[in-house]
């Protein structure tokens, strides 16, 4: 199998094209800006309370393991948009890996991970404006002395009506600034990120030194209102900080600390759209995301610290801010307005970077015809504006925010339940593209680095499954149930428009995209094997966790024999993906961007530029 490569391009003139298109595309910082913004959204914000409640002083851990998995991960990821640098390329590679019956599941777990991240970030949003506002939640006034209370507050962060409508707006807002310019867009990306990731690094060089003091200190039951879990405060107390071995992954998850690290992969969705001349889009896209995560992991920990070592300065006020309360109990008003701007600035910076990395990926949905084709079109794509044309795919950020707008109202605006929708189907999106790497054997990679990416991404692939097991199964029969309803969409709607059927035909009929379920009826078709493997993963997953709900409560140690079924089958379906995936591109060669080489060490890379 050979892939097409995009070949060689002298830069050596400035006047060329080929130089101009190298001045638009994105920098190290470009690329940083991107990756920390999606990272640094409502996650810090609002986990550190639960992560603690659960966990206690081991809560650090707790963001360590999350680290560790999201930097396996991203090791996969970073090797496959090297080896095959493609702006959309998490959904255009399973595509030309594994077929469009593959594709068209991972879009739509892709698709609901970055409309729900908008919707998510609208409704924190909301809840920073509530220490101010408390008739924005549905329980604001109660909240306000939830540490009075003799129990939880069921569903505490539903948003009122009048919430709701401050969401929409915010999610309106997000989408607006999608329209600017992608250039103005991308800066002013970069200042919002500067600004929502300096406030936190100065709550912990302000507070640090009050955290020494244990005087400020308290227990993990003293946080028993911050748990997110409904139950009386006594039984709350009870459970608080003595987590089980098995609970620990469940807190990981449950706890929103992988929600906290998602979003590194910005970078990887404009892999084709990086800059080539120095350092080369390699180390480029190295350093945005390794960078961001290892950066990320260092103030998420900082950050769990001081919540730990303050805890005891909470008035339990769940309208506040921990943070902005242990600035004002300590520090100073300067700091609390600072936190303050942040719970709204930090989660709408997050919300920007999700919905304009979506705009690029749904692009490449609807150029290969999974999804309607008109989506991406010249004139859906772009608009003019003082005698300017603006390439800001208007018509899905249309439809993405319907998509989000159905979300928040779905949920009441609950913010846990948005990132429910986020969490899995972010873990069943990132599961592929270990399989997509080992299955291409991309050229120009020595054997010992192919080892490394075989070993690299089967690890990943049995870590994410271990942990979509311990998610529970609240979270995990959300997560599964949206991907399978956005997939069902995707594959039956142009299969529906053709039949023109009565009303709905007529709504349809302008539907343009490949009718591809009816493949399925079709065992020798390339493309059937490796989706009915992937869905066979996914439904040993959902199966594992089922049975651990359903029987914990008279067999305590069932998830000792669950989770075991769940690593081994995806230690087994990994090798037998794989071998599917390179029996469909036998079959339907990919077309493919080659790897640029990079840049021999020692050799002057500028050289007559």
């Amino acid at each position: 199998m050979t892939l097409g490569r995009t070949g060689e391009r002298d830069l050596a003139c400035e006047n060329t094209p080929e130089a101009a298109d190298e001045r638009r595309r994105l920098s190290t910082l470009d690329l940083v800006g991107l990756a920390a913004g999606g990272v640094v959204g409502s996650g810090w914000l609002l986990a550190a309370g639960p992560a603690f409640w659960g966990l206690g002083a081991d809560a650090i851990w707790g963001w360590v393991a999350g680290g560790a998995l999201m930097l396996l991960i991203a090791a996969v990821m970073v090797e496959l948009g090297i080896a095959v640098p493609k702006t959309g390329g998490l959904i255009f590679l399973p595509l030309q890996a594994a077929g469009p019956l593959v594709a068209t599941v991972v879009a739509a777990g892709l698709w609901i991970v970055y409309a729900a991240n908008p919707a998510s970030e609208a409704a924190a949003m909301v809840r920073g404006l509530a220490y101010k506002y408390p008739w924005l939640l549905e329980n604001g006034d109660r909240l306000a002395k939830a540490g009075e209370l003799g129990g939880s507050v069921a569903r505490p962060y539903d948003l009122s009506n009048s919430g709701l409508l401050c969401a929409v707006a915010f999610l309106a807002l997000i989408m607006a600034v999608n329209l600017l310019p992608q250039r103005r867009l991308i800066r002013l990306n970069l200042v919002v990120t500067v600004v929502k990731v300096l406030i936190p690094v100065l709550i912990v060089v302000c507070l640090w030194r009050y955290a020494l003091d244990t005087a400020h200190s308290c227990v993990p039951k003293d946080v028993w209102y911050l748990s997110g879990q409904e139950g009386t405060k006594a039984a709350l107390q009870a459970r608080a900080g003595h987590p089980k071995a098995q609970d620990f992954l469940y807190m990981v998850l449950g706890g929103s600390i992988i929600y906290a690290y998602i979003g590194f992969q910005a970078p990887l969705d404009f892999a084709g759209n990086v800059k080539r001349r120095g350092r080369g889009e390699a180390a480029r896209l190295r350093w945005a995301v390794y960078g961001t995560l290892v950066g990320a992991f260092v103030l998420y920990t900082a950050l769990q610290w001081i919540f730990g070592g303050l805890c005891g300065e909470l008035t339990g006020n769940m309208l506040a801010s921990p943070y902005a309360q242990f600035a004002t109990a300590l520090s100073g008003m300067w700091l609390v307005w600072l936190i303050r701007l942040n719970a709204v600035l930090s989660p709408m910076g997050s919300g920007i970077v999700f919905t304009h990395a979506l705009t690029r990926e749904v692009a490449a949905l609807s150029r290969a015809h999974l999804t309607h084709r008109g989506l991406q079109t010249a004139r859906r794509a772009s608009f003019r504006f003082r005698g300017a044309e603006i390439d800001a795919f208007w018509m899905i950020l249309l439809v993405n925010f319907t998509i989000g707008l159905v979300m928040l109202l779905l949920v009441k605006g609950s913010w846990e339940d948005l990132v429910a929708l986020n969490s899995v189907p972010a873990l069943v999106v990132y599961a592929m593209p270990g399989v997509v790497l080992v299955a291409l054997k991309p050229p120009g990679f020595p054997g010992a680095r192919r080892v490394l990416h075989l070993v690299l991404s089967s690890t990943a692939f049995v870590a994410i499954a271990v942990v979509i097991h311990e998610a529970g199964w609240g979270k995990v029969w959300r997560g599964m149930a949206a991907v399978a309803v956005g997939s069902a969409l995707l594959l039956c709607l142009p299969l529906l428009a053709r039949l023109d059927l009565p009303f709905l035909g007529r709504l349809l009929r302008r539907y343009d995209a490949r009718d591809h379920v009816s493949r399925i009826a079709r065992p020798d078709d390339p493309a059937v094997r490796p989706v009915l493997l992937f869905l066979t993963h996914l439904a040993v997953l959902v199966l594992c966790t089922g049975l651990r709900d359903a029987l914990d409560e008279h067999f305590r140690d069932v998830g000792l024999v669950t989770l075991p079924v769940a690593a081994l089958s995806a230690a087994v379906l990994f090798p037998l993906l794989v071998r599917a995936c390179r029996r469909y591109m036998a079959a339907v060669p990919p077309t493919l961007p080659g790897p640029r080489r990079e840049p021999e060490p020692g050799a002057a890379v500028t050289a007559g530029t």
